[in-house]
């Protein structure tokens, strides 16, 4: 029988929810403080995005232990992934890509450069903002599988803790070790230097590291619960006030600093309040709630863009009353989109029981 996660849905609601304020209001006006180094105390809440690829890993390796074949369980939820992504990709394609070569030509510059946004897009910053999160996903959950089938779980901690340290290396506190011994790398200042730091912070340090993290909390889940709260308290609280003190007092802001080690321990101890969330009538709207999310997660960007279009706003100017603006309406469009596939799933059902041979 299949075990339900009444915190687990909530935490997909109240994250995609998170997600939507941030891409209209917050992230514009955080990037407004005054003071730069505030951002440091920023990076130990940044708990949101590894614990949807926490909860992923958890669920994936919930899912394939228990499948009679786990490798075409993983190909198959990995598939479903793709679909949806390529879909999105399309539409990239034909917002940017086929007018940029109608309106420069068929040369082989042009074909290059297009060449190298759609590989950009695909594989870094995903067609719309906030999907870049899912090549690593992808990624992570992929690498995860094959180092839990083919190797030692020990393999697996160890090569999982290697990559995040080059993550952190190239894209985290350790950065400022590095600029300090090397004088700073002059490639790492280029676009493609950009690239790898990208491909290090998004599949080494969230996607691998959080998806084989949520991997090994499902294998040994009731001992994770017995702990209790406490056992991750204390450190993540240490590690975060020692880390978030040695940048502000160290380091010269950078958005190079931004993948934190107390990330780990945070993400952690928030994954364990979610699973300690016990709610009987969650389950009565599990399939509602997860819908709404991904309508709102998948959608929302696109909503904002015809929003601003249709208004006549430009999101660089968009004050606060505006901004509450947008986001109402965006809003009103998730729940509207939400509803109209839930009406279809329905019929789609009715259909079916009416004429089970069709």
């Amino acid at each position: 029988m299949r075990r339900y996660y009444p915190g687990i849905t909530i935490f997909k609601l109240a994250g995609s929810l998170i997600v939507l304020i941030a891409h209209v209001m917050l992230f514009r006006y955080f990037g407004e403080m005054p003071n730069g180094q505030m951002n440091y105390i920023f990076n130990a809440m940044k708990v949101i995005v590894p614990c949807f690829y926490m909860i992923s890993g958890f669920l994936a390796y919930r899912g394939w232990s228990g499948a009679e074949n786990p490798a075409a369980y993983v190909r198959k939820y990995l598939t479903r992934i793709l679909v949806v992504y390529g879909f999105f990709c399309l539409i990239f394609a034909g917002e940017f890509v086929v007018p940029a070569l109608i309106r420069g030509g068929l040369t082989a510059s042009n074909l290059f450069l297009q060449a190298k946004i759609m590989a950009a897009m695909f594989l870094l910053n995903g067609p719309f903002i906030q999907l870049w999160f899912i090549p690593p996903l992808m990624f992570g959950m992929l690498l995860a599988y094959f180092l839990f089938r083919r190797t030692s779980l020990r393999a697996a901690a160890v090569l999982t803790l290697l990559g995040f340290l080059l993550a952190q290396t190239l894209f985290g506190t350790l950065r400022a070790i590095l600029d300090a011994i090397t004088g700073g790398i002059p490639f790492l200042d280029t676009d493609y230097g950009g690239y790898l730091e990208l491909f290090a912070e998004r599949y080494l340090g969230y996607g691998l590291t959080f998806v084989t993290a949520g991997a090994f909390i499902a294998k040994y889940e009731e001992r994770f619960l017995r702990l209790g709260a406490r056992f991750f308290l204390v450190p993540a609280a240490v590690l975060t006030l020692i880390e978030t003190l040695l940048l502000m007092l160290g380091a010269k802001w950078t958005p190079d600093y931004s993948l934190a080690f107390c990330m780990i321990p945070n993400t952690v101890l928030f994954f364990y309040g979610v699973l300690r969330i016990k709610s009987r009538s969650i389950q009565a709207y599990h399939s509602t709630i997860n819908l709404f999310s991904m309508v709102t997660f998948f959608g929302h960007i696109p909503f904002i863009q015809i929003n601003l279009l249709l208004l006549k706003w430009d999101v660089a100017r968009l004050e606060i009353t505006r901004g509450w603006i947008v986001l109402l309406i965006t809003l009103l469009e998730c729940l509207a989109g939400t509803l109209i596939l839930a009406l279809s799933k329905r019929q789609a059902a009715w259909s079916r029981q009416r004429d089970p041979y069709s």
